[in-house]
């Protein structure tokens, strides 16, 4: 009888493995799927140019800029609670100042609020590591304005994920641009930063 209990039990156990390697297999074919279809759909360049429609409309003489799309995601806990809040934007950057235009995806379309300019004079610092594809940026007073990811593939995975953008070119002039305003900024203003995200004074020189 323990026999018999045993080999049933066994049993069972082989079952709810394999069930469990069936449901990572599909997982993972449907990911597989969902990615190759929004790269589809990314080089197509729908959102893309609707993108760069909206910064055309946004940005007075954006032809003079490199445009990109670019977003923010944080997390904050709680106790046992998280909350991630997420940001999108369109930009367009060039040596001396960016505008940043944010946008909405709601509903599957994209609506855009008025452009604001920073220039790169006004800034006290620029938070981020050299390469990164990330900046944050303070003013004067090391308060923080925004900060910004560049990365040269989106894919909308879910809705917090909205636009399936490529943009290789875009991402590497961003990070390019980032660190030269991260040398000549800091070292204008007397900083050095960690590269950490929301903690980002060193020290002053």
């Amino acid at each position: 009888m323990y026999f018999l209990r045993t080999a049933t039990n066994n049993v069972s156990a082989k079952e709810a493995i394999i069930g469990t390697v069936i449901m990572v297999v599909i997982a993972t074919v449907f990911v597989l799927i969902r990615d190759k279809i929004n790269k589809k759909k990314a080089s197509t360049g729908e959102d893309r140019e609707a993108l760069w429609n909206i910064l055309q409309k946004a940005v007075p003489d954006v032809q003079n800029y490199t445009k990109a799309y670019a977003c923010w995601e944080w997390t904050v806990y709680q106790g046992k609670t998280r909350k991630t809040t997420y940001w999108y934007y369109g930009i367009a950057f060039n040596s001396e100042q960016i505008f940043i235009v944010p946008i909405s995806c709601a509903g599957g379309d994209i609506s855009y609020l008025e452009a604001f300019c920073i220039r790169k004079s006004d800034l006290g610092m620029v938070n981020s590591k050299t390469d990164a594809a990330w900046a944050e940026l303070y003013d004067k007073n090391f308060n923080e304005i925004i900060s910004l990811s560049v990365f040269g593939e989106n894919l909308k995975d879910d809705k917090y994920h909205p636009l399936n953008i490529i943009q290789e070119e875009e991402a590497k002039k961003f990070v390019a641009w980032k660190d030269n305003w991260m040398a000549s900024v800091n070292a204008a203003n007397g900083v050095e930063v960690t590269g950490k995200m929301k903690k980002p004074v060193k020290r002053r020189i």
